[in-house]
């Protein structure tokens, strides 16, 4: 549970430094890169804690 708990918490911060990009100015092709390596993160982070959940389910 403490891993699913640490990936939760990197999720957060992330998805909170996407939005202070993206409300800052959306065109800056400085961010942009930045952005995009985010976002993917952030689907990263949405498949291992799906994975996290399903093996705690199949263990229960």
């Amino acid at each position: 549970m403490a891993d699913l708990n640490k990936f939760l918490r990197s999720k957060d911060r992330i998805a909170e430094i996407l939005n202070y990009l993206m409300m800052t100015d959306g065109n800056d092709k400085e961010a942009n890169p930045y952005i995009s390596t985010l976002e993917q993160s952030l689907q990263l982070l949405d498949s291992k804690i799906e994975e996290l959940k399903n093996n705690e389910l199949i263990k229960n």
